[in-house]
């Protein structure tokens, strides 16, 4: 009886080991499409900020594309320089803070929603995916051919090599490396529904410049 029993418990513990190892298998081969589903995100969410930081020795350059509502803006910092873009109310306006300036133009000549045009590629492109270490960390990461939105100090042209990988740490994005040919880029990404309103304000004391 005692050794019946027992080859009944091994028997279940048998069976629930192979059913584990089958639905890890199965998981594991799934596709995530979390680069899709971001996508998604940047293109339903009333608001978002999306933060692009890459530093090295001489440079850093922090990029933020925020939406709020119906209008953008992209801000950028390099060291200490900050330039904005702010598209709202059928107008768009590039200001430069050091100087307290900015211009006035028509909405239609500017391209706000870089990302959202720029990721729609995503919706039926193929990826390859796999596992990076990034500063001693294991990232999950999709790769796509063709995405140039993330470069944002390397040279390129139409005959550069370019693949994109992005990275997340438990579902939420971390990295973007674009490989140019011989070149990698790596960006640190931020991507919240967190707004700086005051990023869609002229402030008082700017003087408005004539446009050429």
């Amino acid at each position: 009886m005692k050794k019946e029993k027992l080859w009944k418990i091994v028997f279940f513990a048998l069976i629930i080991v192979v059913i584990v190892l089958i639905t890890i298998l199965f998981v594991s081969q799934k596709p995530k499409n979390m680069t899709k589903n971001m996508y998604n995100d940047i293109n339903e969410k009333n608001k978002y900020t999306f933060s692009m930081l890459e530093e090295n020795e001489e440079l850093n350059y922090n990029l933020k594309i925020v939406k709020n509502e119906e209008a953008m803006c992209i801000d950028t910092t390099s060291n200490d320089e900050r330039t904005s873009t702010l598209v709202k109310d059928g107008s768009a306006y590039y200001l430069m803070h050091a100087n307290k300036e900015y211009y006035l133009y028509d909405s239609s000549q500017i391209d706000a929603d870089i990302l959202g045009n720029e990721l729609d590629t995503v919706k039926t492109a193929n990826y390859k995916s796999g596992y990076e270490t990034i500063n001693n960390k294991k990232y999950y990461f999709e790769e796509y051919e063709g995405i140039v939105t993330f470069i944002l100090l390397t040279n390129y042209n139409e005959e550069s090599s370019i693949k994109t990988r992005f990275y997340y740490d438990d579902g939420k994005i971390a990295y973007i490396k674009t490989f140019i040919d011989d070149t990698e880029e790596l960006i640190k990404i931020d991507f919240s529904q967190d707004v700086d309103e005051g990023l869609f304000e002229i402030p008082e004391d700017y003087a408005e410049l004539e446009s050429e």
